[in-house]
């Protein structure tokens, strides 16, 4: 029954979130639509609107996280995984443990929810940016404004084609809990400790794991406060505006703070749920490190700002930063690693 309860959550989900992810790909494409044209034009109304739209498109991505985070409470309600009696008793007598079945946590952020949740705080740090800043003071801080309005409007569209999270809801997972419902329903004794040995581990050090509640989040923050960071320091090369430093430093600051925080929780987690491979040669984890020192030397630059030729150099170190947290992120789909295993 609890199957069944399980794979109706999942449909409902999809009849949901299916709509509320149409209609933010709909205002994302208005969003950068909008936004170019101000860029083009500098017609004050068009910015106006842009802004507007950017807070229904926040609202929107709201909305689509609470269906997420309620189809996940459902999952964690419906499905348990069961040890068979021979299996339970011998856990209690040399394990010392009571536990006779595992639930799924599932974090936010998995499979296709990853970059969902990236667009959700990006969406997030433009709106409280937005709020610190009266970006329509100046031609060229609207034109900042709808630059960010337009990388908010990319990272929607771009949510929608290839990671849309209700169009087919956490498929490797569903394909680990159908799997494991199938093996109970053979009522072959070997086929069901094969299937439990597989998902025991994958739910205690991936799915329930503490440091998946706190590792990928972190990183996910980060890298949406970095993206302003981004578009601050290509304004930066064609213009020395105080400002757009300002709006960069203070971004990034907040973005090396969880991206190195983040990483050091992240090697714990390794050391456990990798015990005897050599994780540390991952391209994932080679690239990360990689980012890192690139943001180090960015904002060590950044204290030598008023040196002559100082000011270009940090901003194409911003830009380069980005492109390496880009490459960094897709590592996970495009080289074989631990990362791409795990995913």
């Amino acid at each position: 029954m609890s199957y069944q309860e399980y794979l109706a959550a999942r449909d409902t989900v999809t009849t949901i979130g299916q709509p509320v992810i149409s209609v933010i790909f709909i205002f994302s494409l208005a969003l950068g639509i909008i936004a170019v044209y101000h860029m083009l034009s500098n017609d004050s109304r068009a910015f106006r609107l842009a802004s507007q739209l950017r807070e229904i498109d926040t609202a929107l991505l709201v909305i689509g996280f609470i269906i997420i985070a309620w189809f996940h409470l459902r999952i964690y309600q419906t499905i348990e995984v069961v040890y068979p009696p021979e299996l339970a008793n011998y856990m209690a007598s040399t394990m010392g443990t009571s536990a006779t079945s595992l639930r799924f946590a599932v974090p936010l952020w998995i499979e296709t929810e990853k970059l969902y949740f990236w667009t959700l705080c990006l969406s997030i740090f433009l709106a409280v940016t937005n709020y610190r800043y009266d970006f329509i003071k100046t031609k060229m801080t609207a034109l900042f404004s709808s630059s960010l309005n337009i990388m908010l409007a990319t990272f929607g569209i771009f949510t929608y084609y290839t990671s849309n999270p209700f169009r087919e809801p956490l498929p490797g997972l569903h394909s680990e809990i159908t799997g494991w419902y199938q093996a109970a329903g053979v009522g072959d004794p070997n086929v069901l400790y094969g299937a439990l040995y597989q998902l025991y581990f994958r739910i205690t050090y991936y799915y329930n794991s503490e440091y998946m509640w706190t590792h990928p989040p972190m990183l996910f923050i980060a890298y949406a406060s970095l993206v302003v960071t981004f578009v601050g320091c290509v304004f930066m090369l064609f213009r020395r505006e105080k400002i757009f430093d300002r709006i960069s430093y203070s971004h990034a600051k907040v973005g090396y703070l969880l991206l190195t925080v983040g990483m050091l929780i992240g090697y714990p987690w390794a050391v456990i749920a990798w015990e005897g491979t050599d994780w540390w040669w991952d391209p994932k984890i080679n690239g990360s490190i990689m980012m890192w020192v690139l943001y180090s030397a960015y904002l060590h630059t950044r204290i030598y700002l008023k040196r002559r030729n100082m000011w270009r150099a940090t901003a194409i170190l911003g830009i380069i930063c980005f492109l390496s947290l880009v490459f960094t992120y897709l590592l996970t789909y495009i080289a074989p690693g631990i990362h791409a295993i795990t995913q």
